[in-house]
């Protein structure tokens, strides 16, 4: 089991909203997923629908000499089980502080479930000796930071937390570096200011910066107010116009594939991940849904053109062509756009003709 911490140093930055969108996508991916609420505030839990109650999460694990979390655990959906909190996990600090091998509960709590799922998703809150557990028990950390420039001085400080508790320690943080990542979301629509921030980002941590941008979108606060995953709320409540939703859906959605991908799991066979042909029916006839799939998969592992036509055994021209297909107009008027080239290269694929309206 590989381990994705999500810290954040500054609150109000959307930790615990991207924990529960990358878990829930991860999940989709057929990932075996567990999401832990490390935060007294619950707010993970809250949006999985969890008890919020003392005695039913991580709080009473921490109590138990087993530090077994298996009592209180419980499903959220298909392939995506929930450890939960409350407001008396802040007792736990001076549990922690006071233990001797504090620092390692985590690690030996998540070790005992470690056969049983690919993945935890660990959101953090802000107590010092829960951070320092996180950062012993993480493979990988994903650090979210909106577009302003009070929060983005502090992006990045969780890496220098992670590397002095593993260096106090005894621990190396080798390859924690370059597996993690910075994710970023606006705070409104195309704003020059958020654009110069992810700019002045992108310059001070290179690679370390997701390449993804989370966009603004009320329908966010709306989801998680529901409990509902952004995909779920998009699902359920929005419509072909709502282009700002459809992009949060993208997004979260992309992330998690770079999350896969960084950590090695899209390349070395361990996703675990369904097959692209679970994901892609090629003999769909109806092609709008045909390229709407197959941008899902693309956006789901991260993938770029070239990779995404080794993935189907296809050529990249046909990958490029398809994905054209069912576009939206680059003027935005609510009608697609489908070049000659990409209506011929799809009617090649299903073997009829299509029917499309202007």
């Amino acid at each position: 089991m590989r381990v994705l911490v999500v810290a954040a140093n500054k609150g109000g930055v959307g930790k615990s909203t991207l924990a529960f969108q990358v878990a829930a996508e991860m999940a989709l991916h057929g990932l075996r997923v567990l999401a832990v609420d490390a935060d007294k505030q619950a707010d993970l839990t809250r949006y999985a629908r969890g008890p919020r109650l003392a005695g039913l999460g991580l709080d009473a694990v921490i109590a138990d000499p087993s530090l077994d979390p298996r009592p209180y655990i419980g499903p959220v959906a298909e392939n995506l089980d929930l450890l939960g909190s409350s407001p008396r996990l802040a007792e736990a600090d001076e549990v922690l502080s006071a233990a001797e091998g504090g620092a390692f509960f985590l690690h030996r709590c998540l070790g005992v479930v470690a056969d049983t799922y690919d993945w935890a998703v660990v959101d953090t809150g802000h107590s010092e000796p829960i951070i320092a557990a996180a950062m012993v028990a993480a493979d990988l950390l994903l650090m979210p930071t909106t577009a302003s420039a009070p929060d983005a001085r502090h992006a990045g400080e969780m890496l220098q937390t992670a590397t002095r508790v593993r260096r106090e320690l005894g621990l190396s943080s080798e390859g924690l570096l370059p597996r993690s990542l910075i994710a970023i979301w606006r705070r409104q629509h195309n704003g020059v200011a958020d654009g110069e921030v992810i700019e002045r980002l992108q310059e001070r941590f290179g690679d370390l910066v997701c390449p993804v941008i989370i966009p603004h979108s009320s329908r966010i606060s709306e989801a998680n107010d529901q409990r509902l995953t952004v995909r779920q709320h998009a699902e359920m409540y929005g419509s072909s116009r709502d282009r700002p939703l459809r992009a949060a859906v993208e997004a979260y959605a992309a992330i998690a594939g770079h999350v896969l991908t960084r950590s090695g799991a899209a390349s070395d066979g361990r996703s675990g991940g369904a097959a692209p042909q679970a994901e892609v029916d090629f003999d769909e006839p109806d092609l709008t849904r045909l390229a709407a799939a197959i941008r899902r998969l693309k956006s789901r592992r991260g993938l770029d053109d070239d990779q995404l036509a080794e993935l189907l055994g296809r050529s990249v021209d046909w990958v490029r062509h398809t994905l054209a297909f069912g576009a939206r107009h680059p003027e935005g008027e609510d009608r697609l756009t489908i070049r000659p080239a990409s209506r011929a290269a799809a009617r090649d694929l299903v073997g009829a003709r299509t029917r499309w309206r202007p």
